[in-house]
């Protein structure tokens, strides 16, 4: 489903030369994550989750040229390409650091992070080590993608707010696919934070509690996201009262 400049500005508050890039572009060749699709930016929280994290680092005081650097954009569509392969069981975890690795070589910006986030992402499981990291591990599933912080000029509170805002932003999608999911995850066995968290309702009201935090966060930096995810925080809890 088309998603519009006018909503990503308007109902997500995404700055709207932002927006503007990332609803025209094209879609990347020879990229799994784009594949046979016909619009970079669609409805899937997967997709519209970047103008939004790009929006909030632009908030954060990061340059629109240099996120918007046509090099930069290149190396997270290829993030989200070995992202999307390990999803797929294509290729392995260990695979994708090792690929995205190669493509980083020669051009790591911001290298202390990027010694943090390779120590972190190395781990048999994903537990918290230092700022990265939650305690539910299902909810660092998709902590790869904070590799396009290595390739970026930031400073150290930058990048420590940078990733605080990652966390704010990622895990309040995945907590509502999670609560959404919780029944069809629970008969297949399948990761589910929710679970986690304590399952049943004590599990529910953890993630709704955690998704409150969340919210409150976003809301220092982009009060109209903020709005937006209160909104279907309120709606999702209806439905499964």
């Amino acid at each position: 489903m088309f998603v519009s400049v006018k909503y990503l500005h308007d109902e997500m508050g995404v700055d709207e030369k932002i927006a503007r890039f990332f609803v025209d572009r094209k879609i990347p060749e020879n990229n799994s994550f784009w594949k046979k699709r016909l619009l970079y930016i669609g409805r899937g929280n997967g997709y519209i989750s970047i103008p939004a994290y790009y929006d909030l680092l632009f908030r954060l005081g990061v340059s629109r040229d240099m996120l918007l650097n046509e090099t930069h954009v290149q190396f997270m569509e290829w993030v989200m390409h070995y992202a999307i392969l390990v999803e797929q069981n294509e290729i392995s975890f260990n695979e994708q650091l090792t690929q995205i690795t190669k493509v980083l070589e020669g051009r790591i910006k911001n290298e202390k992070f990027f010694h943090k986030l390779v120590a972190y992402l190395e781990q048999p499981v994903l537990k918290p080590l230092g700022y990265l990291g939650m305690e539910i591990p299902s909810l660092n599933r998709a902590d790869v993608f904070l590799f396009i912080l290595c390739d970026l000029l930031l400073n150290e509170e930058q990048t420590r707010k940078a990733v605080e805002s990652w966390y704010a932003l990622h895990t309040s999608y995945l907590l509502m696919d999670d609560m959404c999911d919780y029944n069809s995850d629970k008969e297949k066995h399948e990761e589910n934070s929710v679970m986690e968290l304590g399952d049943g309702n004590n599990g529910f009201d953890k993630a709704f509690e955690r998704l409150k935090k969340n919210i409150e966060f976003m809301r220092k930096i982009n009060p109209v996201l903020a709005d937006l995810f209160e909104q279907s925080a309120a709606r999702l809890h209806e439905f499964i009262q």
